[in-house]
């Protein structure tokens, strides 16, 4: 019998069929996706934050527990929760996006899939992003934060553009940056508000500023 201490330790154990199998069937006997992520999830989640912060840390643990719930929001939650219910589900908006000239975005989309498991709205623009979009959703959306990611050092100069953008838009949100490229920039080199370390520490990061619990 499916249950969600099953799916917590598919998850963690980066096993992706069996996270997949095990919420397909929790909520084919009526659990509420909303259920699902709040106490399956996201207990997954604080079982890798822990990892992250003890010498167990694994990144490529980190990067197939982040595939499969990746699957289980994709293949199962994400198709039962409409953009609608979604929103009326999350918290603050989150802009994210890789930055211009980079095309990677794994590490963008667990960042995606963690911080609405965590219970953020996330506006995703994909991956090779101009800073002038990144800006002009914020606007729109009426974001909280941009993040932006990258893992190539050539992009940088596009991250330093966001804050002026932000001013000439005239908006105050918070800029988040991450990513291998940046782990050794300084905040203020790069016009920004914080460098994450990782998606935990970004994640820890959001949930300092609005005040959130993991």
């Amino acid at each position: 019998m499916a249950t969600l201490d099953t799916l917590i330790t598919a998850v963690v154990e980066g096993k992706n069929k069996l996270a997949v199998k095990t919420a397909e069937e929790l909520v084919q006997a009526g659990m509420p996706v909303q259920i699902i992520i709040q106490d399956g999830l996201t207990a997954a989640l604080t079982s890798l934050d822990l990892k992250c912060t003890s010498e167990e840390f694994n990144l490529l643990e980190l990067i197939l527990a982040g595939r499969a719930m990746v699957d289980v929001m994709d293949k199962v939650v994400g198709r039962r929760l409409p953009e609608s219910s979604e929103a009326s589900l999350t918290g603050p908006t989150v802009v994210l996006g890789t930055i211009k000239g980079d095309i990677h975005d794994l590490g963008k989309h667990i960042v995606n899939i963690v911080l609405k498991a965590a219970g953020y709205r996330v506006v995703d623009l994909g991956k090779d992003v101009e800073p002038a979009l990144l800006v002009h959703t914020a606007t729109v959306e009426k974001a909280s934060f941009i993040l932006v990611s990258s893992l190539i050092t050539v992009s940088i100069p596009y991250i330093r553009q966001i804050r002026e953008l932000c001013r000439k838009a005239g908006i105050s949100v918070k800029i988040m940056a991450g990513g291998a490229a940046l782990q050794q920039a300084r905040a203020e080199d790069l016009e920004v508000d914080y460098v994450a370390m990782d998606v935990f520490d970004g994640l820890r990061y959001l949930n300092r500023e609005t005040g959130r619990k993991i």
